[in-house]
């Protein structure tokens, strides 16, 4: 079941602009390996993509998304199944992307500051470096290599973080965006064969 996400609301009038739909269904069957099979016959089709799938002899579920170009006929061929449950869930994910970009847009001002502060530290390094040479000063060189050695480092080191969280936002980001393209759905089914007394 995927997981709804509680939001407190969402400024604008764009929420709907945003909407993501999924269903959630329960099918109990005589005939397990048929009706099964008929949901993992799915996988063929260009526009319906696996992402879980488990068997065994007495049941089955799977989670899958469709492309929401798709979603009326793949929904037909599952109430075909008759489902105990068939639930539509829908809600906006305005709030999660305007968060990621939020959040993107700092890092990237912040990363913006910290490239600016390393330039000017190897420029302030050299010159600093220059004058110790000039003067031969080889314990004060020593230190201000060693300073600047530090302080590249340090920074290179913050870089890589904002990088890394960078890519991080930017695969969550997308993920949410994806949800636009598709709905998922998850079906569970179960084998229940009715004997006739």
């Amino acid at each position: 079941i995927m997981p709804q996400p509680q939001t407190p609301g969402t400024s604008g009038n764009t929420a709907e602009d945003f909407e993501v739909v999924n269903y959630t269904g329960r099918i109990e069957t005589g005939n397990i390996g048929k009706t099964c099979g008929a949901i993992a016959a799915l996988k063929a089709k260009d526009y319906v993509i696996f992402e879980n799938s488990n068997e065994s002899d007495s049941y089955c579920n799977y989670t899958f998304k469709v492309a929401t170009a798709n979603v009326v006929e793949v929904k037909g061929i599952i109430e075909e199944m008759d489902p105990e449950e068939l639930t539509e869930n829908k809600y906006t994910i305005k709030n999660q992307v305007e968060d990621f970009t939020s959040e993107t847009d700092i890092l990237k001002k912040k990363a913006e500051v910290i490239d600016a502060t390393l330039k000017n530290a190897i420029t302030a390094y050299d010159e600093i470096t220059a004058l110790a040479s000039r003067t031969q000063d080889a314990g004060a060189l020593a230190k201000v290599i060693d300073s600047k050695i530090q302080t590249i480092e340090r920074l290179t080191q913050e870089r890589l973080l904002i990088n890394e969280q960078l890519d991080r936002l930017g695969r969550g980001k997308a993920q949410q965006l994806d949800r636009l393209e598709y709905t998922y759905f998850t079906l569970n089914v179960y084998e229940n064969k009715y004997f006739d007394g």
